[in-house]
């Protein structure tokens, strides 16, 4: 089925309060001005405001407007638009099915970027973007669902990776700075030295012109 967004997408643009009334303390509601504490699929915040502009509801599809524009993100709690980012609600709930769509298309979307400085998209190309999707909303949760699931495996690795990584760094701190045995002991041979005895050359950067 061919449409334009704007026929099956509820969109709602960011306005940003004033900066009076932002706080790092987590009173009123969360508030993103644009994609910087965006996550692989879920934003993180660390400022909040007391005033309410416009309202994105818990799972929406959120989107940077701004440079960079087409950032994709889904809001886990009610939280407030900033100038920067604007709200995606699909009109049949579908939203896991809508990010991963917008995730497809977000491509032609940043081919109509406008601004004389950085680049910027407004209501009218969201709205105007023209999409092709199942008309069969059963097959638009089937494909939200598979998508989201290996989401959610690159996520646990990632988790996984990361704290394989802490290990390595616990180790090394252990073995190399702190001097101290982690589970064992410190070879009675080690000794302190300088770089240039173990390694063969060393040799630093340099600037090439042009």
């Amino acid at each position: 089925m061919k449409c334009k967004l704007g026929e099956i997408v509820d969109i709602t643009m960011g306005q940003s309060p004033k900066s009076i009334y932002y706080n790092q303390v987590g009173e009123g509601y969360p508030f993103l001005q644009g994609n910087r504490t965006f996550g692989l699929k879920y934003p993180t915040f660390d400022t909040y405001t007391t005033v309410m502009t416009k309202l994105a509801k818990s799972g929406d599809v959120i989107m940077s407007v701004r440079a960079p524009v087409g950032a994709l993100n889904i809001t886990p709690r009610d939280m407030c638009l900033g100038r920067g980012v604007c709200s995606l609600r699909m009109k049949n709930g579908n939203q896991e099915f809508l990010y991963y769509m917008m995730k497809y298309y977000v491509s032609d979307l940043i081919s109509k970027e406008s601004g004389t400085v950085f680049g910027s998209v407004n209501r009218n190309d969201i709205n105007d973007l023209e999409v092709d999707i199942p008309e069969n909303v059963e097959k638009q949760v089937r494909i939200g669902r598979i998508l989201s699931s290996i989401d959610d495996k690159i996520e646990l690795n990632n988790q996984i990776n990361n704290n394989l990584e802490q290990q390595a760094l616990t180790l090394f701190k252990a073995f190399f700075i702190d001097y101290q045995p982690y589970k064992g002991t410190v070879p009675l041979s080690w000794q302190r030295v300088s770089l240039d005895e173990v390694c063969t050359k060393i040799t630093d950067g340099a600037t090439i012109a042009n």
